[in-house]
Order: C-alpha cells, then sequence, then structure tokens
C-alpha cells in the first residue's frame, strides 16, 4: 500500500473519530440534562458553547492533519462517525447512565431527607423553647423596669423631700 493511500486512510479514521467523540460530548450534555432539569437559556447556552468546541475541534483536524485544506471526506468521516455511534452505542449509554445518575440522585435525595427530618424537629423544638424563653426574658424586664421606675421616683421623692427639709432648716 503506498503511503498517500495509508495517510488517507489515517486522516478518515482520525476523522470518523472526532466524529464519535463529538456525539460523546453531546450525549454527555444529554445525559446531565436528564439528570438535573436545564431551562431554554441554559440549554442554549450549553448548545453554543458544545457548537463552538465542535467547530475548534474540526478545524483542528482539518489544519493540523490536512494542512488546512477543506476536504469532504474528512466532514464525511465525522459525519459518519457521529451516525455510527448514534445508532450503536450512544442510546444504550444515554439511557443507562441518566438512569444510573438517577437512581443515585435519588437515593441522596432519600438520604438528605432521612438526615434533615430529625434536625428540622430539633431546629423547630429548639425555636419553640427559645420562643418561650424570649417572652419570660421580655416579662422579667417589663417588670425590672416598671420596679426599677417607681424606685426611682421613690428615690426622686424622698431626696426632694430631704432636700426641702435641710433648706427650712438653714433658712431658720
Amino acid at each position: 500500500m503506498s503511503p498517500l493511500i495509508r495517510e488517507e486512510g489515517w486522516f478518515l479514521l482520525y476523522s470518523v473519530l472526532l466524529g464519535i467523540g463529538i456525539t460523546f460530548v453531546y450525549d454527555c450534555l444529554r445525559i446531565c440534562r436528564r439528570v438535573v432539569a436545564h431551562g431554554i437559556v441554559w440549554i442554549s447556552l450549553e448548545d453554543l458553547l458544545y457548537w463552538v468546541f465542535v467547530s475548534f475541534c474540526i478545524f483542528d483536524l482539518l489544519y493540523y492533519e490536512n494542512d488546512g485544506a477543506f476536504r469532504w471526506f474528512a466532514i464525511l468521516g465525522a459525519a459518519l462517525g457521529m451516525v455510527l455511534f448514534k445508532k450503536t452505542i450512544s442510546p444504550v449509554l444515554v439511557t443507562f447512565v441518566s438512569n444510573l445518575l438517577l437512581r443515585i440522585r435519588k437515593q441522596l435525595e432519600k438520604g438528605i431527607a432521612f438526615v434533615r427530618r430529625p434536625v428540622c424537629r430539633i431546629g423547630r423544638r429548639a425555636a419553640k423553647r427559645t420562643r418561650g424563653l424570649c417572652r419570660k426574658a421580655a416579662q422579667f424586664l417589663r417588670i425590672l423596669k416598671k420596679r426599677l421606675t417607681v424606685g426611682a421616683k421613690m428615690a426622686t421623692m424622698t431626696l426632694s423631700r430631704r432636700c426641702r427639709k435641710e433648706t427650712k432648716r438653714r433658712r431658720k
């Protein structure tokens, strides 16, 4: 086999592998979207970043492997790799991995809920006791304020009387 045909064969293989890799990355995005709900804005942003990534990968393949010359069989090789992966491995991979991650997520949520229940219950009880203590402390402070106010008034009145008596004694 001539070296030129061998190089073209390797180039075609690289482009097919690139198509498989591109589809695998998108399947990872699909799995992530199945496990964690995404809004339309995040989906659009992810797709934009994905296609920028894909364009750089294809440009890199064409630039380094083919000296920047655009060749349709490289694009067709990448498309072939994408279709092969999409029709064979992709459905099984996406379904299996997303179901596995959903099960793990569900078990983690159950574990968190199991731990959270007693903590919340303790927190509610502590809040009730704290509210009761706060009410009692507020009541105590109101009574203390009244007693101190009355005591201060009595002290003022007593001092005023004594001052008047002293003043009268000095005048005499």
